[in-house]
């Protein structure tokens, strides 16, 4: 992000050796053409500000309608219980601050000219700061929420009593807390110029240009990157031996048949979100991390001590492509979470269509049935949790306990007749 404003920068004060100066015009005086109008003869130059200024918009719509809606159905009661849900909420936050900070500055400026971060220093070092600080944080709470679903599939049994809430919450923090002291330095080493302009300060200018781009390609995709695929084979290898062992405990597979399918296609549901969420992270990110790589040994915008704006308005066009992907990266995950998420989509319908039918049900259905035991409460919530996001053996054990016929009562009987009354109201 910085090395385009420094390019900028550096072209607009040694401008007046390639350019001539534009005729008094009307009684203006003579000048000479800013960059964007010089740009503005090359079709990949128009390419790029028509993309920004007509697509970026769009996709900060449905973005935030799309992380609003996520976060609105991951804290919902039945889903915040567990921290994959968790962290989903804070992922859908992070996303749309990354949209707001970044992605709405760049279109406002193609706009109107105006770039928040040059208002003055406070606003350079607090946009640089929360941009770094945004992009970081959203990757490592995916990595955070893969590894959490890994260690609760692979081993349930203690993760009953290894994962919490209050574990996710402080995972969540030390993250946090990791990102902004790994990009604090933005707080000092970037400033405004006498124009203007947002740039380095010049006893960090060589490290902005050849040691951040590096620090932000480990740390927001190579990296991350190991990560991810890593436990997606760990998770996908565990689906395979847990399936392995129910076919052999299973002595009968026909009494387990209904118990087997409805676990496997949890588990296939599972490891599609998983995949989704991974690749579609790779493949949005890689082009803008590859470029700023490679960006000073593939471009040469200084040729025969002559700048070549043909080069400069490719790189501006490819850097607008770049841009979009990863903008739209952290504006898709809603419809991933449609796609791949059968539990989600559920919520999604509770959400819009069912809340006033659902609120009469429940209310029928506390004035016909007491409230449940202890134990049927815990019962309840460990069979959903780990039924729609654990998987395999914690769902075969409470599968076992909720079919076992001596912890009926007549009283769930009794709501089991009032849910079977209640359902074409619920399913409106």
């Amino acid at each position: 992000m910085s090395e385009t404003t420094m390019l900028r920068e550096n072209i607009t004060e040694n401008i007046t050796r390639t350019t001539s100066i534009i005729p008094e015009i009307g009684g203006d005086p003579p000048r000479r053409p800013t960059l964007p109008e010089i740009l503005m003869a090359y079709s990949e130059y128009v390419w790029a500000v028509n993309l920004g200024t007509y697509v970026f918009p769009i996709i900060i719509g449905l973005g935030t309608i799309g992380n609003v809606l996520s976060f609105l159905i991951m804290i919902r009661r039945t889903m915040i219980i567990t921290p994959t849900c968790f962290y989903m909420a804070i992922l859908a936050i992070s996303d749309t601050t990354i949209l707001y900070v970044d992605c709405l500055r760049k279109w406002v400026f193609l706009m109107y000219g105006e770039d928040a971060w040059n208002i003055n220093t406070a606003a350079c070092r607090a946009f640089y700061y929360l941009s770094y600080s945004s992009f970081h944080y959203s990757v490592w709470i995916i990595v955070a929420m893969t590894t959490e679903r890994f260690f609760a599939i692979r081993y349930p049994l203690k993760f009953l009593t290894v994962g919490s809430m209050r574990k996710t919450k402080g995972a969540c923090l030390i993250i946090l807390i990791c990102v902004l002291l790994l990009n604090c330095q933005f707080t000092w080493s970037v400033k405004i110029t006498e124009k203007g302009t947002c740039v380095p300060e010049e006893n960090y200018s060589n490290f902005h240009k050849d040691v951040m781009p590096w620090i932000d390609a480990v740390f927001y995709s190579f990296l991350p990157f190991v990560i991810l695929i890593t436990f997606n084979v760990l998770i996908i290898c565990s689906f395979r031996k847990a399936h392995r062992r129910q076919k052999t405990l299973h002595g009968n597979p026909t009494s387990h048949k209904s118990a087997s399918q409805n676990r496997s296609s949890i588990n296939h549901r599972m490891t599609a979100m998983l995949l989704s969420v991974t690749f579609t992270f790779i493949i949005m990110t890689a082009p803008k991390t590859i470029l700023l790589c490679i960006r000073n040994e593939v471009f040469k915008f200084l040729k025969y001590n002559t700048y070549d704006f043909q080069e400069i308005a490719l790189y501006t066009l490819i850097t607008r492509i770049a841009d979009l992907c990863i903008y739209t990266n952290h504006a898709i995950n809603f419809f991933l979470y449609c796609v791949s998420g059968q539990r989600f989509r559920k919520e999604l319908k509770l959400l819009f269509l069912c809340r006033k039918s659902r609120s009469a049900s429940l209310s029928l259905y506390s004035l016909k049935c007491p409230p449940p035991s202890r134990y049927q409460t815990m019962q309840t919530v460990s069979r959903g949790s780990y039924e729609n996001d654990n998987g395999l053996e914690s769902y075969h054990a409470m599968h076992i306990i909720s079919n076992n016929p001596n912890l009926g009562s007549n009283n769930n009987e009794n709501c089991q007749d009032v849910n079977k009354q209640n359902e074409p109201e619920n399913s409106l």
